[in-house]
């Protein structure tokens, strides 16, 4: 099954073409990583799919992006960001307690007493975290280490109950520890929702990926089964990014 379809999307920064005409269909219950060189595109593709362009002076975005076959600009931006939950390249939790991280987006909702304690301490498993953080939840959540902060802000994006997770090279500000970490977490995570990583580590495509999107100056030139794209490359920008 399809949870995100893109058709013909293209990215303006200003006078500058960003992302051009990228088409790509995303599976539930799977995991898409998005390769190729530095400025190519992927992290613009990737903000795409919840409208972060939106906040960005001067962007323009054309074309259709559907979410289980809606398009995401007939639904309000909020709710397209409580279904489609953001992680950045860098850890990024609030000032503020390991549990109020992860209550924050649903408390906006209204939500509170033993049904908000239960999606706290929900959200924090199925981060892999709740057993390390579990006696001191009202701790400040910048003490933890970087790759704890990184899977607490996975918990605050599950929180929201998201169909579709982007993960904007999670890891590439963690050591090899806390990045198997994620790449295991990201092994559970994927027999419940979408999820779309952005990584500069072929390996990492490999392990954890089900479908690898190639691309190139702003255009998406290949994509497939890992074992194909990475092993067997057909579009030459493909062979010559995997060559370097």
């Amino acid at each position: 099954m399809i949870k995100v379809k893109a058709e013909d999307v293209h990215v303006h920064y200003g006078q500058t073409h960003v992302l051009k005409g990228v088409s790509l269909a995303i599976p539930d219950r799977s995991v898409t990583a998005l390769i190729g060189p530095s400025g190519c595109g992927k992290s613009t593709f990737l903000r795409a799919l919840n409208r972060m362009h939106d906040l960005v002076h001067g962007a323009r975005v054309r074309g259709k992006i559907q979410l289980g076959g809606q398009d995401i600009y007939a639904m309000p931006p909020e709710e397209l960001r409580c279904r489609v939950g953001m992680v950045f390249q860098r850890p990024n939790p609030f000032a503020m307690s390991i549990f109020a991280n992860v209550a924050f987006g649903p408390s906006l909702f209204g939500i509170r007493g033993g049904e908000l304690d239960r999606i706290v301490r929900d959200s924090l498993r199925r981060a892999a975290l709740w057993e390390e953080v579990r006696n001191r939840l009202h701790a400040d959540a910048r003490a933890l280490s970087g790759g704890q902060q990184q899977r607490l802000c996975i918990a605050r994006a599950l929180a929201m109950e998201p169909d579709v997770l982007l993960m904007d090279e999670p890891c590439s500000a963690l050591d090899p520890a806390s990045t198997q970490a994620i790449e295991d977490l990201t092994e559970s995570l994927k027999r419940e929702i979408a999820i779309v990583l952005v990584t500069h580590s072929m390996g990492q495509a490999r392990r954890t990926a089900d479908q690898v999107a190639v691309f190139h100056a702003g255009r998406l030139v290949e994509t497939g089964p890992p074992g194909q794209v990475l092993d067997r490359p057909t579009a030459p920008e493909t062979v010559e990014f995997l060559a370097q």
